[in-house]
């Protein structure tokens, strides 16, 4: 991983077509000294390489193995015939085939890992991420950094934490994720990740208001509550109890954790936005059943300790036996689960605790219908039944075995189901009204400003000097005209009547104070 000083531009036409693969070298070092940094075809105007990563060396080394082992094979056959040249036809022999095994793993190593490894290029700029892959039939996937809203680290072996390599798993809007296998240093290279798109953020020109203040309160209220945008309906969680397990930076998933005390994290991987919603598990029959048998088992053998003294010992070993056999079925009964998640349904398989584990995944948008089955009077009795979620096609179906309550599941199933619908047709409802909000807040102000800025002011019930500041605000002046007695209940000095009327348009162009427009006022006074 590498980052530069800041780049000279270079300027492009877009729409002019020119080769952009680079051939072998896809990006090069370029200038001396300070100067020196990356440089690549199709590089855009302002744009600054961050990092250039290659998967980590040691995915080159160990393809290189039976090249080296050829060479030295062939070092080896030569030392000896040349110590030992009375079985030298030998020698040569073996010469000529390890001769023809260098050839073959070098080309073959050529080929199909080191080039393959040099041109697979991972470079991270200041604006976007380019993921070059293939020589002979070349590839480019690119996004915008600020796409990228979460960023996690996957490091699984002793392996890849002793050697620093790891898969970085970039979440962007929209649920898509790509992910830079085997980079070395995935740590450093979340941490750049969190850098550049800070550093996106604080050079993104601050975004338009809503729209531009309006001096009419009960217009600003309008439009207010006009752009009051729709919350978007919320799921539960059930991870918000399970946040002590997170380890932020870790690829995102199920926060439930399994085996027991083990605590072991479950290898499902969330893509976007996705959340957990529900956990379900198995009814509590289905471990009642299971018990059953160990549990006689376990009684007849207390019992057998005050018939078979002489065998206490070893009734002792079976009991400790049986009792690891019990706690070994409710640690599977209960790492038997289905999730629901805002995005699909899972069905997680766990068996002989951590030896493994298997999934079945459904997106929402696959599920063709969702059935109940309850199979006999005995089930209705108990509340439980099976829920099977049926796809199109040859895709397999999700059933879930024996739950509690399996009409209540089925329409959360069809909730969860619905949900993203429903926050999609917010989402997009909520950015209409905010570009409504700043179209309609603009041609308010402007007519604000510009048309009934020009308006007469309304000046009734203030004194003569308020009234004449006033109107000095709006290009005018006042000229008092009179008394009017006729008004008892408001205070002497103060206007009732003006001519032009409150909002009349009138033409303010002159700067002369002679040559404002006047406003008669009327004052009122005492019987």
């Amino acid at each position: 991983m590498s980052s530069n000083a800041p780049q000279t531009q270079q300027q492009d036409d877009p729409f002019t077509p020119k080769p952009m693969q680079g051939g072998f070298r896809r990006v090069r070092r370029v200038g001396k000294g300070k100067n020196r940094h990356w440089e690549f075809r199709g590089r855009q105007q302002d744009e600054v390489v961050k990092a250039v990563l290659r998967k980590h060396i040691f995915f080159l080394i160990v393809p290189a193995l039976p090249f080296i082992a050829s060479i030295l094979g062939l070092i080896i056959v030569g030392t000896l015939n040349a110590a030992n040249p009375s079985a030298s036809s030998f020698w040569t022999l073996l010469e000529v085939i390890l001769g023809f095994l260098v050839v073959i793993t070098g080309v073959y190593f050529l080929y199909n890992d080191l080039v393959l490894w040099w041109v697979d290029t991972y470079i991270i700029t200041n604006k976007r991420v380019l993921i070059w892959k293939g020589l002979l039939s070349p590839s480019r996937e690119e996004f915008g950094v600020d796409r990228v809203v979460q960023v996690g680290v996957d490091q699984s072996g002793v392996l890849s934490l002793l050697l620093s390599y790891g898969n970085v798993h970039l979440y962007l809007v929209g649920g898509k994720e790509p992910v830079l296998l085997r980079v070395p240093h995935p740590r450093r290279v979340r941490d750049l990740f969190e850098k550049v798109t800070e550093e996106y953020k604080r050079n993104k020109p601050a975004a338009a208001p809503p729209h531009p203040d309006l001096e009419n309160p009960e217009l600003h209220a309008v439009l207010a509550q006009l752009s009051q945008k729709e919350e978007p309906p919320t799921l539960p969680n059930p991870d918000e109890k399970n946040a002590s397990f997170h380890r932020p930076g870790k690829v995102r998933g199920p926060l439930r954790t399994f085996g027991g005390p083990l605590r072991l994290p479950c290898s499902v991987r969330y893509n976007g936005d996705e959340e957990t919603v529900k956990y379900i598990q198995r009814a509590k029959s289905v471990l009642v059943v299971r018990l059953i048998l160990p549990v006689l088992i376990v009684l007849g053998l207390i019992i057998s300790l005050f018939y078979f003294t002489s065998l206490a010992t070893y009734i002792g070993i079976a009991i400790l036996v049986m009792f690891f056999v019990i706690t070994f079925i409710i640690i599977n009964y209960v790492d038997d689960v289905y999730i629901l998640t805002t995005k699909r349904v899972i069905d997680i398989q766990r068996r002989f605790i951590f030896l493994d584990e298997e999934h079945l995944l459904i997106e929402y948008g696959q599920i063709k219908d969702i059935r109940v089955e309850v199979g006999n009077a005995f089930y209705l009795a108990l509340g439980v039944g099976k829920v099977i979620v049926e796809t199109p096609g040859n895709n397999p179906d999700l059933v879930m075995r024996v739950v509690d309550h399996p009409f209540s599941i089925q329409d959360q199933v069809y909730a969860v189901k619905g949900y993203r619908e429903k926050v999609d047709k917010i989402k997009n409802a909520n950015e209409r009204k905010k570009e409504l909000n700043q179209w309609f807040g603009t041609v308010l102000a402007t007519m604000e400003r510009d048309v009934l800025g020009k308006g007469v002011p309304n000046l009734q019930k203030l004194d003569l000097f308020t009234a004449a500041e006033r109107a000095r605000e709006f290009g005018m002046k006042v000229v008092p005209v009179g008394e009017d007695p006729s008004y008892p209940n408001i205070a002497p000095g103060l206007i009732v009547s003006q001519n032009p009327m409150p909002g009349t348009l009138v033409q303010v162009d002159s700067k002369d104070p002679e040559q404002r427009p006047q406003i008669h006022v009327v004052l009122s006074r005492r019987p």
